[in-house]
């Protein structure tokens, strides 16, 4: 095993299995395992890294989000990873441009320039998990940037570090000189590689007309006639290279507008030709966007609740161009808009269209085109796996180019093939599967990829990369594409620059003529929740373990590894702790993915295999009795914290988790209040019915003492609503407690129980159900036997009368937080809504995230809450705080150091006493 330099820290330093097993893995097709993992977090931490690799001979990839199609951030020597260390940004000249460090994610810059109208060029389709590092490493460009808006182009300056050790930066006074001074042999074999390419009319003109079309296959020759100094030539030849040539410390894009109006459509063909012949149409109209959808593109929409057609009714060789406008005007973009409806109603090939400006429809359409990867990847064959790639030709040879490519499909065999791409550029991928235990299937895909590369060499002059990167599986057809001149000037600039080939050897350049054939990736089945995972990554930012442990792909990742592999007893400790333990469970990955896969369920069912065991069963027959021993030890616990201190408590509790490696929790900083509970009067003919959650039966919602449960109530009352809370509820639960540990069958017996008691107590539904706890809200709603029951969160309800209410606002400001469940209950503004009517200033993340309590689990494990929540947060400057879980603001508040209560202690508290 290669061994890490000791001069680097121990706890930046991963060399256990099951790390390195995650980071084998990308979004591409190939596998490699590494040795080691670093996760370098500074310049000085990559300049000692750098030093190994050069006295070991180590290889080294730098890898950010890992959304590489195309095997750019695997290897078999270290993976750094520069991601959650590396997220600094500046916004320069009012929005013109943008300083950024690799780690950055591209969606979330755009947020950050939204106020400025202005955005960043390259738009992927995967931009809400690519990283800075990766767009620019791969010359990124996407759906409405073209070839104009690319990394390339918009390059502004640029600072890096060489494999040597020494670190330049573009935005520096006379940094080529410095270049040129100290990089010698450098600077002048670029000087010579530019003068033979100058001189030399086919090279120049081949160069120059390769880039007429999207092309990020090999090097960036065009830096070499773009460019005169050697700094400003070896700076955009960073860009696409891949992480071969140097690392990047930072990169600053100009930005372009970002125009506040848009109108979105989707146009509907009955063939490919016809949707071809009309993309010139639309191009001459302005249109920012055309993509290209085939009929299994299209078919896709089933995953989505309200699609802008009816995917059953899709035939075959039915086509659809999605189609964008943007403008400054809303005038305009009304204009446009009609001028396409008119072209569509008059159009006999259109089967259908819809056209609209609405935010969230716009946003219907693009996730059908932005999720085709993943989803697509989904519907293939359990247990095979994706073979992807995206080509380029001018936009006058689509149709006969997309024809091709189905034949070619035919022939080898591959009869799930799907294409898709950005039609204004001649820019088609494409999506199929491979069986990887079937030699006649990996001989299938070795034939195919010639054929490919012949049609879009030979027979359109295109490209063979337009925008994934050349990555593993375009390395070996390098040559084919550029001839042998330019790729023996391409080896040249990689030995100027990296002699001992340490810097992500076999990506982008090889001798190997078979390199996109070895290392294939197999998809194994593991649990029916994941297997239709093609570990794109799309899930990794949302989650809460991010950077502390595994994400929700890595997990999946890990334990398709494992189902041929053996672990000894320390690296099965390290399992459950990366794969379990550090599971939030939460499902608002099941958010981020396309095809809606919760990696959570996968997990509890890891927790617990087998029948509940009897003291499950006990707990769950007994509950009332049990939240009783509950409350009685909370206060038992509060009172040794007054004799002994809370600090000396804390201490000793964190001792005990420690020992018990998590079974028993850790004693919050600003301790537990348990509620002052009232008994429920009988109440008949009444508006609500209210259940109150066992969390909200134990602890009190603010620091006064008073139950959540209680100040909804004398809510209600204060607007002459009948709510009622029934004692007789006390002995239910919803389960979601038993169920997040693994206990399934407990946890859907106590579920249905309940239910049937809100059948009995509600008349069979004729009277709503307020739940208040919005986990426990959204756990009952799953149950889709009960849709006759009206179960409302008290979120909504709250939102539903604040009118009524005579509310005096706060006149601090306050910081909220959106439960993972309100989001997954597509409630993600109610809270907001509510909130404003509260309180003059509210201040809310910019993402969404996950506190990672997870229930009790941010008590148990607070390293989780502590990791999600300061990756999540920053800047805030309220002192109070308020969600709609009362464990998740517990988390909160011992991590931010924010008095955090819950939605209804906030509305109670600014009613007009």
């Amino acid at each position: 095993m290669i061994k890490v330099p000791t001069l680097l820290d121990n706890e930046i330093v991963f060399d256990d299995k099951i790390t390195r097993l995650a980071y084998s893995r990308d979004a591409s097709m190939y596998r490699l395992m590494p040795e080691s993992v670093v996760r370098p977090r500074n310049i000085n931490d990559v300049k000692d890294l750098l030093t190994h690799s050069r006295t070991t001979g180590t290889p080294i990839t730098f890898r950010t989000g890992g959304t590489s199609l195309s095997g750019q951030s695997i290897g078999t020597g270290i993976i750094a990873e520069v991601l959650y260390d590396w997220q600094r940004f500046k916004i320069l000249d009012n929005g013109l441009s943008t300083k950024m460090q690799p780690g950055v994610n591209g969606g979330f810059i755009n947020k950050i320039l939204a106020p400025f109208h202005r955005r960043i060029g390259p738009d992927p389709a995967s931009i809400n998990s690519a990283r800075i590092g990766g767009i620019v490493s791969n010359n990124s460009s996407g759906m409405v940037c073209g070839t104009e808006f690319n990394s390339y182009h918009t390059l502004k300056d640029i600072s890096f570090i060489l494999p040597n050790g020494n670190m330049y930066s573009t935005e520096r006074p006379n940094e080529d000189q410095k270049f040129c001074m100290n990089e010698p042999e450098l600077a002048n074999g670029l000087k010579n590689i530019r003068k033979e390419i100058i001189n030399n009319d086919v090279l120049f003109n081949k160069i120059r007309n390769k880039y007429r079309i999207k092309n990020t296959i090999g090097y960036s020759m065009n830096a070499l006639i773009d460019h005169e100094r050697p700094l400003d030539i070896f700076s955009h030849l960073l860009v696409g290279a891949e992480g071969t040539l140097a690392f990047i410390s930072d990169v600053t894009l100009n930005t372009i507008p970002d125009p506040p109006n848009k109108g979105t459509g989707l146009v509907l063909f009955d063939t490919p030709e016809s949707a071809a012949s009309s993309v010139t149409f639309f191009k001459d109209l302005g249109a920012s966007a055309i993509e290209f959808l085939d009929d299994q593109s299209l078919r896709t929409a089933k995953h989505f609740d309200e699609p802008p057609y009816d995917p059953k009714m899709v035939h075959n060789d039915h086509t659809g161009l999605l189609v964008e406008f943007q403008n400054n005007s809303k005038d305009e973009i009304k204009r446009l808009i009609n001028s396409s409806k008119d072209f569509s109603n008059k159009n006999r090939s259109v089967v259908s269209f819809r056209l609209v400006t609405a935010e969230d429809d716009r946003e219907t359409i693009w996730k059908i085109r932005k999720g085709l990867y993943p989803t697509l990847g989904s519907l293939r064959k359990t247990g095979t796996s994706i073979i992807t790639e995206d080509i380029a030709v001018s936009a006058s040879d689509l149709a006969p180019a997309i024809r091709e490519l189905k034949n070619i499909f035919h022939n080898c065999k591959f009869d799930d093939g799907v294409i898709f791409g950005h039609a204004k550029d001649g820019n088609l991928h494409f999506i199929t599967s491979v069986d990887l235990d079937d030699k006649a299937g990996i001989g299938n895909y070795e034939r195919m990829m010639i054929e490919l590369s012949n049609m879009t060499l030979q027979d359109f002059n295109g490209s063979l990369k337009a925008e994934h990167g050349t990555g593993r599986n375009m390395a070996s057809f390098v040559e084919a594409e550029w001839g042998g001149e330019i790729y023996k000037l391409m080896w040249k600039i990689k030995e100027l620059v990296d002699p001992k080939n340490i810097m992500n050897p076999n990506v982008l350049l090889t001798r190997d003529e078979r390199l996109h054939m070895r290392d294939l990736k197999p998809m194994p089945k593991v649990h029916s929740e994941v297997d239709a995972c093609i570990e794109c990554g799309f899930c990794e930012k949302i989650c809460p373990s991010r950077g502390l442990s595994l994400t929700p792909r890595q997990r999946i990742g890990v334990m398709r590894e494992l189902t041929n592999m053996k672990l000894s007893d320390h690296e099965k400790e390290i399992f459950k702790y990366s794969v379990d333990q550090t599971c939030a469970t939460d499902g608002l990955c099941s958010m981020e993915c396309p095809v809606n896969i919760n990696t959570g369920v996968m997990v509890k069912s890891l927790r617990f295999k087998g029948d509940d065991p009897w003291y499950i069963y006990l707990s769950s027959q007994y509950f009332g009795l049990f939240l009783i021993i509950i409350r009685n030890m909370i206060k038992l616990v509060r009172l040794i914290g007054n004799i002994i201190g809370d600090q000396l408590l804390r201490k000793i509790t964190k001792a005990i988790n420690r020992t018990s490696k998590g079974l028993i929790p850790i004693w919050p900083r600003n301790g537990l209040m348990v509620s002052n509970r009232k008994k429920h009067k009988k109440q008949y003919n009444v508006d609500y019915l209210h259940y109150e959650s066992c969390v909200n039966r134990v602890l009190a919602g603010d620091g006064t003492g008073m139950s959540s449960s209680e100040m909804l109530k004398n809510i209600a009352t204060s607007v002459d609503i009948d709510l009622v809370t029934f004692d007789s509820l006390n002995d239910n639960c919803c389960g979601m407690a038993y169920n997040s540990r693994g206990y399934k069958n407990t946890g859907e017996t106590l579920r249905n129980k309940l239910l049937d008691e809100f059948l009995r107590l509600s008349n069979n539904g004729d009277i709503p159900i307020i739940v208040d706890m919005s986990p426990c809200t959204q756990f009952i709603l799953e149950k889709d036997q009960y849709k006759d029951l009206k179960i409302i969160d008290s979120v909504s309800f709250l939102n539903d009368i604040i009118s009524q209410l005579d509310i005096k606002p706060l006149e601090e400001p306050i910081f909220i937080h959106n439960v993972c469940s309100l989001n997954k209950m597509g409630n993600k503004n109610e809270l907001l809504d509510l909130v404003d009517q509260c309180a003059d200033h509210v201040e809310k993340p910019i993402e969404t995230f996950c506190c990672g309590t997870g229930g009790d689990r941010g008590l148990r494990y607070p390293e989780l809450t502590n990791n999600s929540i300061l990756r999540s947060v920053g800047g805030i400057t309220s002192k109070k705080g308020v969600s709609s879980s009362r464990t998740c603001e517990l988390g909160l508040e011992e991590v931010l150091q924010v008095e955090f209560s819950s939605i209804e202690a906030l509305v109670y508290n600014r009613i007009k006493k």
